[in-house]
């Protein structure tokens, strides 16, 4: 599994990338992000669109509040999921 943040021009302007390179699916998977609050998952490689199981993140997750805040993902097999932080 990868994952990373792929920063923008604007301190907002954030796409965290998950990348996993195995058959299993990762439930309550945490992720420290930069922001609280809500994150769309504007892309995911498993969705039924592309012939996919459609395991994934239902759209969107709320990043924990507090000092270090966390997602809480599903991470699908053999796929990769995009969330951005809500504007």
């Amino acid at each position: 599994m990868f994952g990373w943040i792929r920063k923008g021009n604007d301190a907002r302007a954030r796409c965290l990338v998950v990348l996993n390179f195995s058959p299993n699916v990762y439930r309550n998977y945490r992720v420290r992000v930069p922001f609280a609050g809500k994150w769309h998952e504007v892309f995911n490689s498993d969705s039924s669109h592309y012939g996919g199981t459609n395991v994934g993140n239902v759209g969107e997750v709320r990043a924990s509040e507090g000092a270090t805040p966390e997602l809480s993902l599903t991470i699908p097999p053999l796929a990769a999921i995009f969330l951005v932080p809500e504007s």
